[in-house]
């Protein structure tokens, strides 16, 4: 099953712990502010097979979780409920999405995906804010993953790949 992808990357500041990241391309939401625009776009230039995805994840054994972000992840709820079927178990999920827990709710392939994971942070993302986690809402589904990372603060890191530098984590919007 292929997913669209803006990126893949190793971080340490999209969630505890040593993680593989996956930026899903395509987002209808628009937020104004919103610090991945490159990732709104439905034009799709690359997309992946979930079990290529799941193999690198698992031959990784750095590896403490994976963040899914995007894009909208949710919009891919099919896709990557069988992405996170084909991963160790032992590995904890994050997803962060721009649906408020009430969209998700009203959603069945929404709310699969969400009760499939760990930790979700829902809601618009909010440029006003000065933190962009005070906007969010917090579904620590399992109890896996300590929220308590996700208090505000200051974590940035650039990913250097061969066709182009992202920048990534958690930075003040003021």
């Amino acid at each position: 099953m292929l997913i669209p992808i803006n990126n893949t990357s190793y971080s340490t500041v999209n969630g505890p712990g040593y993680r593989y990241v996956l930026w899903v391309q395509g987002c209808k939401l628009n937020c104004k502010g919103c610090f991945n625009p490159e990732t709104h776009s439905y034009n799709v230039a690359t997309t992946m097979e979930i079990e290529n995805i799941a193999s690198e994840i698992n031959s990784n054994p750095l590896i403490d979780g994976i963040t899914i972000s995007g894009g909208e992840p949710l919009d891919y709820s099919i896709e990557l409920i069988g992405l996170l079927k084909l991963i160790k178990q032992s590995l904890t999920t994050i997803i962060f999405t721009g649906y408020t827990i009430k969209e998700i709710a009203k959603d069945a392939e929404k709310l699969k995906l969400v009760k499939n994971v760990d930790l979700v942070l829902s809601g618009r993302y909010n440029n006003k804010l000065e933190h962009p986690y005070l906007g969010k809402k917090i579904m620590n589904v399992t109890g896996r993953v300590d929220y308590n990372y996700f208090m505000p603060k200051t974590n940035i890191e650039y990913s250097i790949d061969q066709s182009k530098v992202t920048k990534t984590g958690i930075f003040k919007t003021s």
